[in-house]
């Protein structure tokens, strides 16, 4: 395997989400076992990481999901150095605390079901790694291509300043979360610090644009999306067609 970043990363996947939008469909594996390119999404994505320098990747696993337990335990047997944690709630805010907890300094958090072009995440990473204050690097995209999107609004110094769930975008401009996020210990304590619970992940990332004096700094991906239905697989396909990154 080819280490692209050869600094050491950790990484936090985010993997406790049902998939009822495939399930529907009448698919009958979990979601982060539903294959993109030939494989499992998930373990497409931890061979990404491993690549771009995963030292550590912490995964929170639906313990509903007893195939994708089986399925990562036998990664981490073969030397993966994953940490898997079984969780029941679904609740992705609830998820990335439970995946991050003991890591000190930063880390790039991301859903299991993130399709992005790997160049563009090398850049992303080596900028993470570079940031020497507690501020956060957001992934975002112009790629719009789903139901609800997390759109973002940028203050006057081009950083995030607050976020939106569905409806319209800003003003300013259609941009929207790629569901990537290169966090900090600071900003975690920070949120958690507060009064009240985020009810998701889109809230803490508007909590922390709009309500916190964390700095948070935009990289846009000139492509990024989520895989969350048969109609995405089919699109991520083509898009990695496209750039031709297997």
């Amino acid at each position: 395997m080819t280490i692209i970043n050869k600094k050491y990363m950790k990484y936090v996947i985010l993997a406790a989400g049902l998939g009822s939008r495939f399930a529907k469909n009448g698919e009958k594996k979990p979601k982060p076992l539903v294959e993109i390119d030939g494989q499992p999404m998930i373990g497409r994505l931890i061979d990404i990481l491993m690549k771009h320098g995963g030292e550590q990747i912490n995964i929170v696993a639906n313990s509903r999901m007893p195939e994708l337990v089986e399925y990562l335990e036998g990664l981490k047997a073969k030397g993966y150095p994953l940490v898997v944690r079984p969780i029941i709630s679904d609740n992705s805010y609830y998820s990335l605390t439970e995946a991050a907890e003991g890591i000190d300094g930063r880390f790039i958090a991301m859903t299991v079901a993130t399709i992005f072009p790997q160049k563009e995440f090398a850049e992303y990473v080596r900028l993470s790694e570079a940031a020497d204050d507690d501020s956060v690097l957001m992934g975002l995209t112009r790629f719009i291509d789903d139901e609800s999107p997390l759109y973002a609004r940028l203050g006057a110094d081009g950083n995030v300043i607050d976020y939106r769930y569905g409806g319209e975008p800003f003003a300013e401009c259609a941009i929207v979360s790629a569901g990537l996020y290169a966090l900090s210990d600071k900003a975690m304590k920070t949120v958690a610090a507060r009064e009240g619970y985020p009810e998701s992940l889109s809230d803490f990332q508007r909590i922390l644009a709009a309500e916190t004096d964390i700095k948070v700094v935009p990289f846009e991906f000139s492509k990024a999306m989520d895989v969350d239905c048969l109609h995405d697989q089919k699109v991520a396909e083509e898009f990695l067609k496209e750039i031709a990154e297997k």
